[in-house]
């Protein structure tokens, strides 16, 4: 789906991309996103056909950003730059859940669904790459992707193609001055760091 943030003069600005992942048992839809996403003040709708909004929610944040002081960053854990959404209504959208990133290696295929500039809805294949090994970094952990990817696609689930699930989350993609893009994206298992 597409997520859509709405200022409190009315504007409608498209953000990111989000995937529906889960549904808590009060039946309410759990969307995947990037938390560079996510804006204090701002009210969200996401739509999955470009027609229907639906109110969507802040649900859960890493943990720094909910209280720096109580929950700090610990010494050498890395970003999360991962954010769960919730729909407080009982949609019938089909789910892509949450799997394992520690089973996925390189070589493994992988689908992204995302919406590029925001212009419209765009399914892309590639493979894991790699991960980042830096102990201490802000990105340590990350999945590197050999996919497409440009502003719009941020949030978007990375799907292992082999086990249907959701390995990771697109949140960046990095270029020097020459070559192709570096996409990465943030392991699912992560979510360990955020809090509601």
């Amino acid at each position: 789906g597409a997520l859509y943030s709405q200022t409190m003069t009315g504007d409608l600005n498209f953000n990111c991309t989000v995937t529906a992942v889960d549904r808590t048992k009060e039946g309410w839809t759990v969307l995947l996103t990037a938390f560079h996403c996510v804006r204090k003040g701002t009210a969200y709708l996401v739509t999955f056909d470009g027609i229907k909004f639906y109110h969507a929610r802040v649900w859960k944040i890493p943990h720094e950003e909910v209280d720096k002081v109580k929950y700090p960053r610990s010494y050498r854990e890395p970003q999360t730059d991962m954010a769960l959404f919730l729909i407080e209504d009982k949609l019938d959208l089909p789910l892509i859940l949450l799997g394992d990133d520690a089973k996925v290696v390189p070589g493994d295929d992988i689908a992204v669904v995302g919406f590029p500039m925001g212009v419209t809805k765009v399914r892309y294949t590639g493979t894991i790459a790699g991960r980042i090994n830096k102990p201490g970094a802000d990105f340590n952990g990350y999945v590197i992707l050999q996919v497409f990817g440009a502003p719009g696609n941020s949030g978007s689930a990375v799907v292992d193609i082999a086990s249907g699930k959701t390995v990771a989350v697109l949140v960046a993609g990095v270029q020097g001055g020459v070559g192709t893009a570096v996409i990465l994206a943030t392991p699912i298992s992560y979510q360990k760091y955020l809090l509601d």
